[in-house]
This record gives structure tokens, sequence and C-alpha cells, in this order.
């Protein structure tokens, strides 16, 4: 009897792994895998279906337009010829939990003209992730013929479903977030050239682009499929694409592409691919990437006062082609009134540009601002009222003149500006500041770097601003820029432990930078950069303030590192102080507070932003997790007062629990009021908030 019910139970369970659907014109033949339902094309193996409980079909296809694997194949006879699995002729293995997809050969695109010669052959393996909840895909190709492959598309997802509404199906980048589905494929009453029509590109990049980590999201706040690759750290991570055709404008094409370059004889292999489907938002997806990057990513300890600030100040000393003294905005002896003015806005780390000539090596002050004594007293005098001074270096780009003695050309690469230049940047009259950027592993340039970075430690000052960090990762070791810096902040580190090293992150090697980056300063304004946020500790992400209340409290919210940089009217960046401007002095002081007041949920907690959302609301809201507590942020973003709704599920967030205490609080922390909610599908209405103003939830289940 026993026996039976155990045979009963394997041929329940194999019922449940492979089925059809009918996601086609015709049945097709499925298997379950972690929840997520894959239909598989039996003629090409290219995916005909996605499905995950409560969240519905999240890809279906025809067999015509399904997808799994393309690449490029240019020939004499036709550049464009592709190789895919919707052209080819499939071979299947299946097991218990896995697939295996062969391609023997993987057939082209077109065939009416002589072909190179051998073959190119295709595996894609995919199976059930142990940890429960994803599944992981793999790819290897072999060149058997006698040209190169220079691209590969993998995973190519073809027929993503707007599961949720064309308005709330969403794309969530690492950096941002893009609605595929609302935005026309050609401008109305528009005619544009046919190339990139339905497309839109998101190459690898660092702060500066959307795509900075090997991971995305599409779904919506009911739920949706994270996917990321296993690669962490490696110098081919892919660019990511999507294409909507006018013909079918509610389908979406998702693709990764790898500059694979595979030349006759070689072989290449894609990695693991893992996709997660999930209840609720990004930040349930992103949950088994987040475990992996901590596994592979050592955990680095950023200085106490960056780790728990609110921010940093810039300040413009001078313009680099500024030669009187009297355009100065700021002189070396200014840097403590300054830092005692950020100290008084919640910041105590101040950034000066402009304080030395740019470009060369030694690192030479500039004699408009004062003398080598005056400067490093004022450090001194800045650290005494509570700030550290962290001066602007710009060094990977070094002058013309110098370009001999590292091996490069003479480039065209000018920086030059000046607020009475027409126009103020790059004139093409000038080359006042041209120069050529020189590769991270030059020998001599690393040289140079360090003696000039360490004459200035041993002078007393211990914190630097990296312009242009540009890191040349390697295929395997530690980038040589990494290897540098590690070298010369462990020497000041011995002098000035909280010293810091912050730069301007510009490549796609974040993956990289957060080794020895404490911070970033790049010209970014308020992004939401949350699932970066909520996977990385380090480098803290900057945000640039001019004199916005708004952007204070978004940036405050999400636990970005505000850049303040308030500015006299018609002048450059940073040329004022920030108790000249009310509004921002305002803000600073008190988002300073309530970050003082909840900083465990900053330092500590887990970065949810949107995705503590069960339904829309007209606010700005972020959420925070602290072990079994949550913290609720909502600003008012709009311009009129009005009660703001909140709803969310709490079950996906703390452990389940017949009651759940809540705290609401006023934007200065005061508690208002204490209730108890009995269902995890918790629903609330804040106070009547005035425009720009703030109000928190926290909430904790009671045991």
């Amino acid at each position: 009897m026993a026996r039976d019910k155990r045979h009963s139970a394997f041929l329940i369970s194999i019922l449940t792994v492979f089925g059809f659907v009918s996601a086609t014109s015709a049945a097709t033949p499925t298997i379950t895998l972690n929840g997520l339902t894959i239909g598989v094309d039996e003629e090409t193996g290219s995916i005909l279906y996605l499905a995950y409980p409560e969240v519905g079909v999240i890809l279906q296809a025809t067999p015509q337009a399904a997808g799994l694997l393309d690449m490029a194949y240019p020939v004499d006879a036709f550049v464009p010829l592709r190789l895919a699995s919707r052209f080819s002729k499939a071979r299947i293995g299946r097991a218990r939990d896995a697939i295996t997809i062969t391609w023997d050969p993987l057939a082209p695109s077109r065939g009416n003209f002589p072909m190179p010669s051998g073959k190119i052959t295709a595996q894609i393996g995919i199976r059930a992730a142990v940890d429960g909840k994803s599944v992981i895909l793999t790819c290897r190709v072999e060149n058997q013929s006698s040209a190169p492959v220079p691209q590969v598309i993998f995973p190519d997802l073809r027929g993503l479903q707007p599961f949720d509404g064309l308005e709330q199906t969403r794309l969530r980048l690492p950096r941002g977030e893009v609605s595929p589905f609302t935005e026309p494929i050609r401008a109305p009453d528009s005619a544009p050239f046919y190339v990139g029509r339905g497309w839109k590109d998101y190459p690898p990049a660092g702060y500066y682009g959307l795509n900075a980590l090997r991971w995305l999201d599409y779904g919506s706040l009911r739920g949706g499929l994270s996917v990321f690759q296993k690669k962490w750290g490696t110098p081919d991570m892919p660019g990511v694409r999507t294409h909507r055709a006018e013909s079918s404008p509610n389908n979406l094409r998702l693709m990764w592409e790898h500059k694979a370059s595979i030349q006759p004889g070689k072989s290449w292999e894609s990695g693991e691919f893992w996709l997660t489907p999930h209840l609720g938002g990004w930040a349930k997806g992103i949950e088994v990437f987040r475990n992996y990057v901590r596994e592979v990513n050592s955990p680095r300890q950023v200085p106490k006062h960056v780790r728990d600030g609110l921010g940093f100040q810039t300040i413009w000393m001078i313009q680099t082609a500024e030669m009187d003294p009297a355009k100065a905005a700021f002189r070396y002896a200014d840097l403590p009134r300054v830092a005692q003015d950020a100290v008084a806005h919640g910041l105590d780390e101040v950034v000066p540009w402009g304080w030395c000539t740019y470009s060369t090596m030694p690192i030479p002050l500039r004699s408009e601002l004062g003398g080598q004594q005056e400067f490093l007293d004022s450090l001194h005098k800045a650290r005494q009222v509570g700030a550290n001074i962290a001066p602007f270096i710009s060094v990977q780009i070094v002058r013309n003149r110098y370009a001999s003695r590292y091996g490069v050309p003479p480039a065209t690469s000018d920086w030059t500006y000046h607020p009475e230049l027409i126009p103020n940047f790059r004139p093409f009259y000038t080359k006042f500041w041209d120069g050529a950027s020189v590769e991270s592993d030059n020998e001599v340039w690393k040289k140079d770097v360090e003696t000039a970075l360490t004459q200035w430690i041993n002078l007393g000052l211990h914190s630097f601003c990296w312009d242009v960090f540009s890191t040349k990762v390697k295929e395997k070791g530690k980038p040589d820029l990494i290897t540098l810096l590690e070298k010369v902040r462990t020497l000041a580190q011995a002098k000035d432990p909280e010293s810091t090293f912050s730069a301007e992150s510009v490549a796609a090697s974040l993956e990289h930078d957060n080794q020895v980056v404490d911070y970033t300063w790049n010209w970014v304004d308020y992004v939401d950069a949350s699932p970066i946020l909520n996977v990385l500790r380090t480098p803290r992400l900057n945000c640039d303030v001019e004199d916005s209340p708004l952007v204070v409290k978004q940036a405050f919210c999400d636990g970005l590192y505000l850049n303040v940089m308030p500015i006299k009217p018609d002048q450059p960046n940073g040329t004022a102080l920030i108790s000249e401007v009310p509004s921002l002095s305002s803000a600073l002081k008190e988002t300073a507070a309530l970050r003082k007041q909840f900083l465990p949920f900053f330092v500590d907690g887990i970065l949810l932003g949107d995705s503590v959302l069960s339904a829309p609301t007209p606010a700005f809201v972020r959420g925070r997790q602290l072990g079994d507590r949550l913290l609720i942020a909502v600003l008012n973003a709009q311009n009129q007062a009005r009660h703001i709704s909140v709803r969310s599920s709490l079950d996906l967030w703390l452990p389940q629990a017949e009651t759940y205490q809540i705290k609401y609080y006023d934007s200065q922390g005061k508690v208002v009021k204490t209730k108890s909610s009995q269902v995890s599908r918790w629903q609330d209405v804040t106070e009547l908030l005035q425009p720009l103003e703030l109000a928190f939830f926290e909430i904790w289940p009671t045991r």
C-alpha cells in the first residue's frame, strides 16, 4: 500500500512537471520548473510560452516569431545573414527537471547563396535551480565553420506580453525603468529613417547608464520575471536590447547581446542566466541576484561618516582657464568656512574643484588661491569643525604635451570651459585643455600616479576624488587601477583611517569600482537607482542637487549620497554657500535629522523602493526592510495638499502574523499615532500632506 502511494505521488509529480498548454494555435508541450511554466517548440526549440501562477502569461509567441538563440553570421554574399533557433531543426532532450536543446547545425535565415564551409552548432540547457525559485539557462556555441561569429543574442525572449496592462508593465533596469509599451514606435506625424525604428539599446555602463549591473526585471507591482547573468566581474558584460514591431506593438522582444567574436575552430559559453519569476515588485525578484553578489563580492567598510552621512558639498574654487585671483569663488583660506557651513546642514565631506592644475603630474596647487601651507592648514581646520576635504583630481586624461611620456598619441579631448567663452565649453578656437586618455594598465603612468598621490599623502592630504575613473577589466585578476588604488589607500588610511576615495564612474565597472570607491561623483541628477542600492552598499551613489528640496527629499528616501553644489546666479556650479539658498538649507536640515533618526534602516536595511507597494499611488513612496520591520516613506511630490493612500502585501516582506503594529511619523519624525492591523494586505492613508511633506509608516509583526 505504501509503495502504491509513492507510485501515485510520483505520477502526480510528473504530471505537474510536464504538460500541454494552448500557447499557440496548437497545443504546446511544457515543462514547469520551480513554478515557471515553459513552452518549447518541438520543431525549432524556441520558447513559445512562459507563465507563472498569479502573474499569468509572461511570454507567448507563434513558432514563426519565437526565439531563444540568434547570432550574426556576416558572409560576403549577404552581410545581414543570421543564424537562429527559429530557422533550425532542434533535438530536444528531457529530464525530470531539465531540458537540453541541441542544434546541429544552426540554420541560416537565407540559403540561396554559397555558405562558408563547415557548420555552427549550439546547445542550450534549461534546468531548475536548487534555490527552488529560479530557472537556469546556459548556452554553448561551437564554430566548426570557416567564418567568424561576431555577435550572439542569448537569451532571446520574443513575445513578452503586457500582462499587467500597457501602462503598468515595465522593464526595470538597474538605474531606472522604462515603459516599453507606452511609447509610440514612430512619433506621430514624423517620417524618420527606418533604421532603429522600434529598437531600444541599453549598452553595459557604469553609473551613467541604465544597464549598470547584469540584472533586470520585467513586470509590475503584481509580479514579474527577474533575469541576471552569473558572471560577476568578467570583462564581457552583455548589452540589452528591446524591439517592438509595428505589426505587433503589444509584443516585446528582450535580448542580451554578446560581442562574442567566435573565430573558426573556437567555442563560446554564455555563463548561467538565472530567471526568477516572482510575485510583487522587482525587489522580490532581485533577492536571488543580491544573494549571489554578496557571495562573490566581499563586503567592504567605508569610512563611518560616508556610511552614515546624508551627502557632501562640492565647491568650484576657480575655473581651470581663469588666471585672475580676484575671479576665484573660494580661496584655500575659505575651506574652513565652507566646511562649517556644510556641517551645519548635515554634510561632513567637501570636494573642492579647481584647487590644482589638472591633467599633469606631479599635481601642483593653484597659486591664485594661496600657498601650500595655507592649503594644508585649511585642511586641518576643516577637519576640526567636522568636515573631511577630498579634492578633485584629474590624472587619467593627460595634456597632449605629456602624452609621449606614456606612449600615447596626442588627442582632441578638449576640456576647456569658462563662463566668458562662447560657447562656454569646447569652443572650436581654443585647445587650452587638450588631452589624451591613458589606459590604466600603463606602467609609466601607474608609477607617476602613485608618486604624485604619495607626495600629497605625506604632506597631509589623505582623501581624493578621481575624475573619469575608467577601469580596464582583465580576464583574470584585479584590474590594474584597482590594485594601484588599494596600495595608495592603504598608505592614506595608515595616516587617517577615515580618509576617503571617491570617483566618477564612467565605464561598465561598478563590479570592480566598489572595491576601492567609497562614493561616486558623477554628473547625475535624481535617478531611480534603487536596484543598485538594493544590491551594493558601496560605492554610495551620488545625486547632484543645486537648489531643489524635491531632489533632496527623493535622494534621502532612496539613500543616495547627495552632492550639494549651490550656485550663484550666472556663475559656475558650486560657487555659493548652502546657507545662501534658504529652501535648500531647510530641506537638508530636515532630512539630515530624519536620516539620523532612522539610520539603522539606511545602514543595515535593504531598500525595496516602490516595490513595497502592492498598487500604484500618486506619490513618491519608498520602502526599507530591516529584519522583521518595514519603514515606508511617503513624499507628496505634487503641488497640492493631499492624503496619500498606501497599500502593501506585508507577507511578501515580513513574517506572517495575526497582527501587525504600525507607527505613523510626521515629517519631523514625531510619532503621530500607533495602530494595529489584522490583515497582511495592508492599506492606510496619510494625514493631509502639504506639497513636499514627508510621512513615515513603521510596521512590524506582533509575535
